[in-house]
């Protein structure tokens, strides 16, 4: 059989005729079933990946709470995602069939300025898998993606690292594309959950001197352990007055925001703590509600603020990283659970229960 014609028996072997598969679906605010879902057939130009681990990001968590507002329910979630190519839709992906990949989860017009500046992360039509049911995402046996979003991944990385890659982009994105932090600079990051954590690896990465803080004692140990000189419970201390405290006075030359919500403290602490001609990168996703923003300091010291969205055209140093040893996404996974214990998964994200971090799931 010529590889066309093995093509359209593979397209119609998956079809949804088939014995269907399973995915995680959140019908509502935290409600997730695992549930029977059509095997999906991989159209022109895109392919069918098996998800070998798909981990749950905050976004998802926000979605499955009923509080992202990009999230149309019900969906399959899960954008961190890595696997093995299954079948493909046309001859131009075949080669890719049987190999294992990583999945850059953005969904983007292709056609506008942004597009065509390399720049999708900030495209009017940007969406990202698992948000709704028109773009499912990875907490599934199967998925359905673009193959031009594939990246090959090294045979001795594990899948459940692999899947970090994604997040772990997010923070290059911001660390070394947006802030250009230096070595011997002073990075101060602000929450140590998932992005800010991998903040503090990249920051350590290119020899800047890291602090951080968060509420929760684990997860300041986890950032001592990982490299971060100085942590700090930000609900017991005046954040802006320790950072300038140990920095002898100075403060941070770059901060991270890595909170986001409903809360109006940390653009604040941001401010404080950061120094003259500091530069404040803002990672959090907020409501559309205002901010508080002091912005007297920002004229009187020259501070700039910048957004860091996404992870454009950071997939590959990223990866490049991981696979060589220096980044290891190891270090931020506490727990990896089946499919079948989605819920608890979520469960364990939303009560910050067992010093969690990051949550693979393993279909």
């Amino acid at each position: 059989m010529d590889r066309s014609g093995w093509i359209a028996e593979e397209r119609g072997a998956r079809g949804a005729h088939d014995p269907p598969v399973k995915a995680a679906v959140v019908r509502a605010p935290y409600v997730v079933e695992v549930v029977d879902v059509p095997d999906p057939a991989p159209r022109p130009g895109r392919v069918v990946v098996r998800v070998d681990a798909a981990s749950i990001c905050g976004s998802d968590l926000s979605g499955f709470k009923g509080v992202n507002p990009r999230n149309r329910l019900p969906t399959i979630p899960g954008h961190e995602i890595a696997g093995t190519v299954e079948a493909a839709g046309d001859d131009g992906s075949l080669a890719l069939v049987g190999r294992r990949v990583i999945v850059e989860p953005n969904v983007s017009c292709g056609s506008c300025e942004w597009c065509g500046r390399g720049l999708p992360n900030v495209c009017d039509a940007y969406r990202v898998l698992g948000q709704d049911m028109d773009v499912p995402g990875g907490l599934a046996e199967y998925v359905e993606v673009a193959a031009g979003q594939v990246h090959l991944l090294p045979g001795h990385v594990a899948a459940a690292e692999g899947a970090l890659v994604q997040p772990l982009s997010i923070a290059y994105h911001g660390v070394v594309a947006r802030a250009a932090v230096e070595a011997g600079e002073v990075a101060l990051i602000l929450g140590a959950g998932p992005i800010g954590l991998a903040a503090l690896l990249f920051a350590r990465h290119v020899g800047a001197r890291a602090l951080v803080t968060d509420v929760s004692a684990d997860r300041l140990a986890t950032a001592s352990a990982l490299g971060a000189e100085v942590v700090l419970r930000a609900d017991q201390v005046d954040v802006g007055q320790a950072v300038r405290d140990a920095t002898g006075g100075r403060g941070a030359d770059v901060t991270f925001e890595a909170v986001g919500g409903a809360q109006d403290q940390t653009i604040a602490d941001a401010v404080a703590a950061t120094a003259t001609r500091g530069r404040i990168v803002v990672f959090g996703t907020f409501g559309k509600g205002p901010q508080s923003i002091p912005a007297y300091a920002f004229k009187g010291r020259e501070l700039t603020m910048m957004g860091s969205s996404g992870h454009p055209n950071t997939f590959g140093p990223t990866l490049d990283l991981v696979a060589s040893g220096r980044i290891r996404p190891a270090d931020l996974i506490t727990h990896t659970l089946p499919l079948a214990e989605v819920e608890r998964a979520f469960g364990l994200l939303d009560s910050q229960a067992d010093g969690v971090i990051k949550v693979v799931v393993e279909p």
